[in-house]
Parts: structure tokens; C-alpha cells; sequence
């Protein structure tokens, strides 16, 4: 196996899992070999801490994780680690959202690491999150903070174009806030420029004293375009949104049902 090592990225939901969140047997192997040859294999995702622990616990490594889309870097493994966290103002948020108004809300998420804040509870938003998260606490989130938190996801009524383009506006007008609209309807999330998945992988290879030219990311999802952009080789899951696949400069051939990333792997580290 090639005496260079790499540090390798990967998205969870539609490129490590399968549509069933699963991790594959031949994956697992795989994965679990490069580590133990001395590769870095990282899990950047979305999800909180907890979620992307099981998953490396599964994968049998020990790593940082890059979780909340950059806003958390940690090793659970390591308590030496320096972790790097990108928290929201929840004083900017709170006028934020009163901006947008609660009417235009069908609900209202902010976590920090320990607490999940939902404005209402929805037994459909529950099911969607609920393995993933820790302990809820319903009500305005504002009246019940007491830390700044690490990510924001809203459920909006009205997700037509110009309901969108409002919203956006007003996200936009407060400085360093922009919003990522989901795939699945009226969901969106908060995220900053110093936030994403990207400086995450980043804080990590400069830690490891990993070269940029040996950074391996694979992705499939818009909250996946700044690190795909900005490693080595940026991978594009062919099972991924289409305006994702330009930040890419490779692509998997086969999706996240079949191994897709397994393939990739094999042609650069050999």
C-alpha cells in the first residue's frame, strides 16, 4: 500500500451509508484496512457528534470528526486533540428569526452539543432526528439558551421561489449568515463562511501536518461543495445533487448503495 499518507474525507448520508444508513460489510473491511495502514479517515458531516461516533465506532478507527457541518471539530479518542468550534451569536439569531417572522415557521431548531431547542413539537421531526439527538427542550428556543449554539434548521411554511428569496434576503442581511436550502421540503439550515465542512478537514490536516495534495473528500450534497472544492481530489458520489458535481474534480462509479467510494480509493492509494 502506497507509503504517502492521506487523509480521507467522507460525507455520511448518500456516500459512507446507503439509503438505509448502513455502512456495508466491504466497506467497513475497506475502510477499516486503510486505517489501520496509517491513513486518516475523517467523517465530515452534518449530523451531531453522537451520530458521527457510531458510525466511526463501526468503521473500527480512531480520528477527529468534523460534525454540524464544520461548527464542531473533536476526537473523542483523544483528549489531547484541540477541538474548534464555530458557534452562532444567539442574540443575532434571536433577531434573525423575529425578522422572518415566527408566523413563516412550521418549526424551529437550534442545538448546542448537549440539547436539542425545538420551537414546537412535531412527531415528523422528531422521527427524522431522533437518533441522532440528545436531550429536547421544547419552547422558544431563545427563552431557554443559556449558550451560543452550533446549528440552526428551520421548517418553513411557504418553500416556493420567492418565499425563498425573501428568506434568503434576510438571512444575508446580517453579516456572515447565509441559508442552505434542503432537498426535503421546507427544510433549510443556517451556516457561516467560517463553518463548513471544509475548515474542518482543513483544522485537521494542518494538525496531522497533511498536505492539501494528499486530501481525498468524497461528497454528494450542496453542504459538501466547499470541501470537495477545496481538497486534492474532491469526489462526487454519481448518486449526488447534479449542481454539486462541478465543485468535484473526480466522480464515484458506482452510488452509495455499492460501495461507490471503495473504487476511487483503490486508483489513488495503492
Amino acid at each position: 500500500m502506497s507509503k504517502d499518507k492521506y487523509l480521507i474525507a467522507l460525507d455520511l448520508d448518500g456516500t459512507l451509508l446507503t439509503d438505509d444508513k448502513r455502512i456495508t460489510p466491504k466497506t467497513r473491511d475497506y475502510l477499516n484496512s486503510l486505517g489501520a495502514a496509517g491513513h486518516t479517515i475523517v467523517i465530515a458531516t452534518g449530523r451531531p457528534l453522537r451520530a458521527a461516533y457510531s458510525y466511526q465506532q463501526e468503521l473500527g478507527i480512531k480520528a477527529p470528526l468534523v460534525t454540524y457541518n464544520g461548527a464542531l471539530t473533536s476526537d473523542p479518542s483523544n483528549p489531547h486533540f484541540p477541538k474548534r468550534t464555530r458557534t452562532f451569536d444567539r442574540n443575532v439569531l434571536r433577531q434573525m428569526v423575529e425578522k422572518i417572522g415566527y408566523e413563516h415557521l412550521g418549526n424551529l431548531m437550534i442545538e448546542t452539543e448537549h440539547y436539542v431547542y425545538l420551537l414546537r413539537h412535531d412527531e415528523a421531526l422528531n422521527t427524522f432526528f431522533w437518533n441522532d439527538r440528545g436531550t429536547i427542550v421544547y419552547g422558544d428556543p431563545f427563552l431557554k439558551l443559556k449558550e451560543d449554539p452550533l446549528t440552526l434548521i428551520f421548517l418553513f411554511h411557504q418553500f416556493d421561489p420567492e418565499s425563498k428569496r425573501k428568506i434568503t434576503a434576510i438571512v444575508e442581511s446580517f453579516p456572515g449568515l447565509h441559508i442552505r436550502f434542503w432537498n426535503l421540503e421546507g427544510y433549510a439550515e443556517l451556516w457561516q463562511g467560517a463553518s463548513t465542512k471544509k475548515e474542518g478537514i482543513e483544522y485537521v490536516a494542518d494538525y496531522y501536518n497533511i498536505p492539501q495534495s494528499n486530501v481525498i473528500a468524497f461528497g454528494d450534497a450542496e453542504n459538501d461543495k466547499e470541501m470537495l472544492a477545496w481538497a486534492k481530489y474532491g469526489v462526487w458520489m454519481n448518486n449526488g445533487v447534479p449542481s454539486v458535481k462541478e465543485y468535484a474534480k473526480m466522480k464515484t462509479v458506482k452510488d452509495n448503495n455499492n460501495d461507490g467510494i471503495i473504487g476511487v480509493l483503490k486508483k489513488l492509494i495503492k
